[in-house]
This record gives C-alpha cells, structure tokens and sequence, in this order.
C-alpha cells in the first residue's frame, strides 16, 4: 500500500512541479515593451563607433525600456568586432556595401520601439537628449521627429565655423538631418528613408511627412549628440559641400511644382551668388579702377553686413568673421555639386541612347 501511495505521489510530483511553474510563470511581470530603439549605422568607423554605442549605455533612460542595433555598411575595418565586443546585441549588414538610406532602413525594418533614434557612427550622443526628445513626443502628437544641436566635436577654428550651419531656432523646421528621433509608426506610413535619391534623403522624408501625413518637425534648441566632421583638408570641406550642392538640386527637383518646393529657393539664390561672382571677377580683371574699387567696396560691405549679424548671436568676431568668408565662399563648391549633377543627368541619359 505504501508503495502505492509512494507510487502514486512519484507520479503526481512532478505534474505538481509543472504547475508550480506555470503559476510562477503565470504570476511573473509581463516583459515591458520597448519604448525606444537606437538604430546607429556605420561604414569604416572603428576610429568613432566605440565611444558612440559607449554614449547609448551612458545615456539617462531611467524608466525607459531599449534596444540598440548597429546595421554596418560594409565596412572593411573592424566596426562589425566592435560593435559585438560594446556588447550589442543586434548586428545587422556587413554584408556588402550599403547607403545610409539602406542601412537605416534595415535597422528600422528590425526596431521594435515606439520611437526611433538614428545616430550615425561618427557621433556621440548627449545623455540627457533621448529622455528630453520622448518627453516632448508624448506631449505633442502632432509631431513625427525631434531633432536637436548638433556640435562639432573637433573645436579646430574650420570646424567651429562649419558647425554653425546647423544652428538654428528652437520651433518647426521643414527637416532634420540623419541624427532624429521619429515615431516609428510615422515612419514606416511615410515607407521610410528614399532609397531612390542619391542624397539628401532625410529631408525629402521630413517633406513627405509634413505634406503627405500632415505631421510636423520640431527642433529643440538643445545639443543632441557630437559630431566628428573628420575633415583633414580643404579636399574634404570641398568635397562635403559639392555633396551638399547635389543633395539641393536632387531634392529640388523632386519638389519643385509643388505646394512646398523644397530647396528651389536655395538653389536660385546660389545660381545668383555665383553669376554675380562671374560678374565681379570680370569687373575686377577688365574694370576702369572706380568699378574695380566699387565692387571691392561692395563685397566687404556684404561680409561686414554677415559678420555682424552672425556677432549679434554671441559668436566672437574671429568666428563671426569666419563664418562670413565661409557662407559665402561655400557657394562656389555648392555651385560645383548642382552643375554636376545636372551634367550627370542631361548627359547620361544621352550617352545610354546612343
């Protein structure tokens, strides 16, 4: 009898076990959901990408459940070893070469938050940004993407220069750069980054969010990450604004005719600037000496008149002056980068039929 019951409780023992561990189970917490996915891309940032995903632990997300996915764009340093040794948990692409559209889509395609924020691997972010930029989310609904003061890591005089074309006002803006929290949901209505332009697709995203889905983009006047220009020479700062002048152009063309032309404007006045550089240095080598003297007059007036302006906003003068030479010097490779684009299409398209 006794080895009946003996028997018997052997038997019942472990389905009492079971049990046991489905209402454990059962009384267990759910799992919170995620609220925010940093979603960092990288090509050949071994030099950065550490100190960027060390800034994601850093950052101050009390109370805020995350994931973190690094998409590479083929990079044929070791980023990809990186990543896994900071401890990463979700490594995507590697696998050929990508652009960023690419890459960050990828990502997205992987999120799992309500919120997206993209980082690129040349960039650290400030710890107090992403908890600032969700707060700001929950209180606005209207509001598809937050961006914020990007600052130049290198505090060399070319850069502090340069960094000041990302300064603006803390309000609504028609776009925003890579780095941005989005709402997830938004983005993926608005189908995510364009992988048909060849740059300048955050914008042409931005405008497609505010005209197709009604939604808006703010900035907070507040830093959001640092950034690492990595210009070595005047090749570099050349090369970035000729990609610049193409993002315009590319980005123009797509809008123009429409309710919201995004960038025509910016792409006429530059067409201006450079004509009446045409026109000066004409006036300056061939001109009777009162011309030569007036149209010397006259471009210091306008740097005078952008120095001051750029001064009245805290800047010191080395800066503001600086800064003056810059905005307008950087027409020319602006210039460059359309004309070139414009050659790239007018011209290709001929040769392909022939």
């Amino acid at each position: 009898m006794t080895i009946m019951v003996n028997c018997v409780e052997y038997v019942k023992l472990p389905r009492t076990l079971e049990l046991q561990g489905i209402l454990r189970k059962a009384m267990e917490p759910a799992p919170r959901p995620i609220l925010l996915s940093f979603i960092v891309i990288g090509y050949n940032e071994s030099r950065n990408l550490r100190a960027c995903l060390t800034s994601l632990q850093e950052a101050h997300l009390e109370g805020i459940p995350y994931e973190v996915l690094y998409v590479d764009g083929g990079s044929q340093d070791d980023s990809m070893a990186i990543a896994h040794d900071c401890g990463v948990p979700r490594v995507l692409g590697g696998d050929r070469r990508r652009r960023a559209a690419e890459n960050r889509n990828l990502g997205a395609a992987q999120a799992r938050g309500v919120y997206i924020q993209f980082i690129d691997g040349d960039m650290t972010l400030d710890p107090a940004w992403p908890a600032a930029a969700i707060e700001y989310m929950n209180l606005h609904d209207e509001t598809a993407v937050v961006c914020g003061r990007l600052e130049e890591a290198n505090q060399g005089f070319i850069f502090q220069v340069a960094q000041l074309d990302w300064r603006q006002s803390e309000g609504l803006v028609d776009y925003c750069g890579g780095c941005a929290l989005f709402r997830r949901e938004v983005f993926e209505q608005a189908g995510g980054f364009p992988e048909d332009v060849s740059s300048g697709e955050e914008p042409y995203l931005c405008w497609r969010i505010r005209n197709d889905f009604g939604k808006k983009i703010f900035y907070l006047d507040r830093r959001m990450a640092l950034h690492d220009l990595g210009w070595s020479g005047f090749r570099d700062y050349w090369k970035q604004y000729a990609r610049n002048g193409s993002s315009y152009i590319e980005i123009a063309s797509r809008c123009a005719g429409t309710k919201d032309p995004l960038w025509v404007r910016p792409c006429v006045t530059n067409a201006a600037w450079v004509s009446a550089y045409l026109a000066g240095t004409g006036f300056l080598l061939a001109g009777p000496l009162p011309v030569q003297a007036t149209m010397l007059l006259l471009a210091a007036a306008v740097l005078l008149r952008k120095t001051l302006q750029t001064r009245s906003s805290g800047q010191p003068w080395s800066i503001a002056a600086g800064y003056a030479l810059h905005t307008y010097f950087s027409q020319i490779p602006l210039a460059f980068g359309q004309l070139r684009w414009l050659m790239t299409k007018t011209i290709a398209p001929q040769e392909s039929s022939s």
